[in-house]
């Protein structure tokens, strides 16, 4: 399985998560995992932020993607001191739920915060295989990116939790 067939869905049957690993039961659990990338797909109301586990304490894997869908409002701010070499640790997280939405804050260090909503959201711990070839040009990149997980990336869901709205946004 890739990380892209995730965002398309995620599969009935994974083991649930234990309190302390589910993002949705403790937001704490997110702090030390670090945003590597953020995916929105407009037309399917989809956004999938991917995470790098390799600095967490709280998470077992090496990557977790938080899928949130019904998305109507996907916000990064970003110091103006980052760069590309800039690790986006996250250093506190909320998830808020009503009768309309799920909204996720995760604020990052430096200076980032990532705001999501939506009206449901998994969350999915993944051992992911990162592509171990090096880059063969110099592009530097090419060369940042390598052993990131990306879409393409083959993984093994280990388990998931999940959130949702207690009623759907009303259409206009």
């Amino acid at each position: 399985m890739q990380v892209r067939d995730l965002l398309f869905g995620v599969p009935s049957g994974l083991p649930p998560l234990a309190d302390t690993e589910d993002p949705f039961a403790d937001a704490l659990a997110l702090v030390d995992a670090q945003v590597t990338r953020v995916i929105v797909d407009i037309p399917a109301g989809v956004v999938g932020v991917l995470l790098e586990l390799r600095q967490s304490t709280r998470l077992r894997g090496t990557t977790a993607l938080l899928r949130v869908t019904g998305a109507v409002r996907q916000e990064w701010t970003g110091s103006a001191s980052a760069n590309r070499f800039t690790a986006w640790s996250i250093t506190d997280a909320a998830v808020d739920r009503d009768l309309t939405a799920i909204r996720i804050a995760l604020h990052c260090l430096p200076a980032g915060s990532l705001h999501l909503t939506g009206t449901a959201a998994d969350f999915v711990l993944l051992s992911a295989r990162p592509d171990r070839t090096p880059p063969s040009s110099t592009d530097p990149a090419a060369l940042l990116r390598f052993g990131v997980v990306d879409e393409s990336t083959v993984c093994d869901p280990l388990g998931a939790a999940h959130l949702r709205s207690s009623a759907p946004f009303p259409r206009h």
